[in-house]
């Protein structure tokens, strides 16, 4: 079975998560249900979604 990937790129200087390439960004490739609990883990921390 394929499971989707989900692709952001993360700043974490600054704190931004990003679905599309960003300056500093470090990109973070995780398959689709590990990739949301990931992405509210890192707003609980106070990331900002652009």
């Amino acid at each position: 079975m394929n499971e989707v990937k989900k692709t952001a790129w993360i700043d974490e200087e600054n704190k931004i998560v990003s679905f599309h390439a960003i300056d500093n960004g470090e990109m973070v490739m995780k398959t689709e249900n590990l990739f949301w609990e990931f992405l509210f883990g890192l707003t609980s921390a106070g990331y900002r979604v652009m």
